[in-house]
């Protein structure tokens, strides 16, 4: 484990958080997908998708990070550094 890294239940906490973030952002891009009906957005309608999609693919990136990070703590064999 990198000697800076949080331990495993910071990790764990920060990945809930993530998780909900990333579930909340998965929403809004559903609504905002509904809200064209035409699927042809007018030219705000771009804005909010292009929007939306940023905040759920950083969403994705930090759950994926986390979830990387915790899968090195476990194969390090959970060899958690102590202050």
């Amino acid at each position: 484990m990198k000697p800076n890294s949080p331990p495993r239940k910071e990790l764990r906490e920060q990945l809930r958080v993530a998780a909900a973030a990333q579930k909340l952002a998965i929403k809004r891009f559903r609504e905002v997908i509904r809200d064209i009906p035409s699927g042809l957005p007018h030219p705000d309608g771009s804005d909010r998708i292009r929007i939306a999609s940023r905040e759920l693919s950083e969403a994705h990136n930090l759950v994926i990070a986390l979830l990387v990070e915790l899968d090195k703590i476990s194969l390090d064999g959970g060899n958690e550094q102590r202050p």
